[in-house]
């Protein structure tokens, strides 16, 4: 890596929406590789939701029940820490957010080792722990709603923000540690590992680094594709070699065998040396049908 504008170049490839279709990279990921794993770290997921202008009296009753409540001098946010198990809340002026934050094992952040055999299985297991943040967040959302009756409009909350980090790839582990990176897409501000993120509110999580690990099994699985495909291509150019040459024959046949009809309708009297010349035309069609069926054979 020349520096960082060709690093981000090369994330940047890595990251586009891959264009080998899926049950190719997971039946060839199944041929090559006994199991796929990633370590993954969900960041600062937010689901938010829109609410009414909170007024004085809704502050107060927040303040009440839950102790040391104390709003933001300046934006007049209300921050709860864990006010559910792993999730905080933040209320703003007309929005309410809920935030995941990870366990802490062993003074660290918890973070997940997931293993699969196919990309789709890999996806699978992602798909079921976001969907179980996402469940956790709603959750706490409904409950903060209702304990403190506040009014929303007709609205459903929407992700905010996601960060994704991810280790253990050996393209991500070989990035210097020095270098750091700021990007729409992705960012390196740790000493190891890297950071996808959202583009814009609403986008689900994981989008970004799912693009990743798809395009890093493609690169895998390379060569493997490129001798399919020329494969493909053989056996392509073989059946078109052998649809040419019957047809070929075919036509020799109908040039021969139709004005043999007619000559042996015609002569009927004498007819043996037209009649030998019939079996002939007829075993070379018979010759060429068993060629064919015989090279298609050697091919299966």
């Amino acid at each position: 890596m020349e520096n960082n504008k060709d690093l981000k170049k090369e994330l940047y490839d890595k990251i586009k929406e891959p264009i080998v279709p899926e049950e190719t990279i997971s039946n060839s990921m199944t041929t090559r590789k006994d199991t796929f794993s990633i370590m993954w770290r969900p960041n600062n997921y937010r689901r938010q939701i829109e609410v009414k202008l909170k007024d004085n009296s809704t502050m107060e009753n927040i303040k009440s029940a839950i102790k040391g409540t104390i709003p933001n001098p300046h934006t007049k946010m209300i921050s709860i820490k864990n006010y559910k198990p792993n999730i905080t809340i933040q209320y703003g002026k007309n929005t309410l957010t809920g935030i995941y934050s990870q366990n802490i094992i062993g003074g660290e952040k918890e973070i997940f080792l997931i293993e699969a055999n196919t990309i789709d299985d890999l996806e699978e297991r992602i798909n079921q722990i976001k969907a179980q943040i996402q469940e956790k967040i709603d959750d706490a959302l409904d409950s903060f709603i209702n304990r403190f009756n506040l009014r929303i409009p007709l609205k459903t909350p929407i992700w905010s923000r996601y960060e994704d980090f991810i280790k253990g790839d050996e393209y991500i582990d070989k990035i210097p540690r020095e270098v750091i990176i700021h990007d729409t897409y992705f960012k390196n501000v740790y000493d190891e590992g890297l950071e996808f993120k959202n583009t814009k509110k609403g986008e689900e999580p994981t989008v970004h680094m799912k693009n990743y690990i798809k395009n890093r099994a493609i690169e895998d699985i390379a060569p493997g594709i490129a001798e399919e495909l020329k494969a493909n291509r053989e056996m392509s150019k073989m059946i078109l070699d052998i649809n040419a040459s019957t047809s070929k024959v075919l036509n020799d046949f109908i040039v021969k065998f139709l004005p043999l009809q007619q000559d042996f309708a015609v002569n009927i009297g004498s007819h043996t040396k037209v009649i030998k010349n019939m079996v002939k035309a007829t075993n070379e069609l018979r010759r060429a049908i068993k060629e064919k069926q015989s090279k298609l054979g050697d091919f299966n």
